[in-house]
């Protein structure tokens, strides 16, 4: 591996050491505040250096780009039946406790947190690992998934499913956005895909966690 390889990968793993330890403690400061604050601390840290620093540099315009060969049309029925399906195993169970407050708190940082995530795990690796693309498939795909590991370790707060659903949910779907990104070179339908997943995932879990009101 080259340099830039080399530091990518040290980036992502000193990040899930970090959350290892910041989790715990911002949670346990207060569960609801903490929370977000680790997300806006995964912004900061990780996204946006990745975003600038692997992703963007090189870029021909192909990682925004929302055209699709004809060969890969079945991509956007198949995202669709996916985004279907987190809505109906996450939403549909969880209508009785939801609330309009969570709900805008939702969009916010949904609206953040796809583009970024699709920005710096798939499209950084994507540009670091062009020349060794099995290589950077895989090694993004599990960091990807484990970088969701410590956020078990939030105080009070619940995820719906527990840490099965979390851990689970973000192995499979990394490996379906992973999959469809590196075949495409392109993060658009992935990040629609991820924006929409959010919205439900982070709406159940605003709910149920009290962060926002009616």
């Amino acid at each position: 591996m080259n340099g830039r390889q080399i530091a990518l990968l040290v980036h992502a793993a000193l990040l899930i050491g970090a959350l290892f330890f910041i989790v715990p403690r911002l949670t346990g400061w207060d569960a609801r505040a903490g929370y977000l604050f680790t997300l806006g601390f995964y912004w900061l840290a990780f996204c946006l250096p990745v975003i600038g620093l692997h992703a963007l540099p090189g870029n021909d315009g192909r990682l925004f780009s929302e055209k699709l060969p004809w060969r890969d049309w079945w991509i956007l029925p198949l995202l669709l039946v996916q985004a279907g399906l987190v809505a109906l195993i996450s939403f549909m169970p969880n209508t009785t406790i939801l609330s309009h407050g969570a709900l805008w708190l939702a969009i916010l940082i949904a609206a953040i947190n796809a583009p970024l995530e699709e920005l710096a795990w798939r499209g950084g690796f994507i540009g670091t690992f062009h020349d060794r693309p099995r290589l950077g498939f895989w090694l993004g795909w599990g960091l990807f998934t484990a970088w969701h590991i410590p956020l078990v370790l939030s105080v009070g707060i619940v995820f719906d499913g527990g840490a099965a659903a979390l851990i689970g949910g973000a192995t499979a779907l990394g490996l379906m956005w992973n999959w469809i990104a590196w075949r495409t070179g392109s993060v658009f339908y992935v990040g629609l895909a991820h924006f929409i997943t959010n919205l439900f995932t982070f709406w159940v879990l605003f709910a149920r966690n009290g962060f926002a009101g009616a």
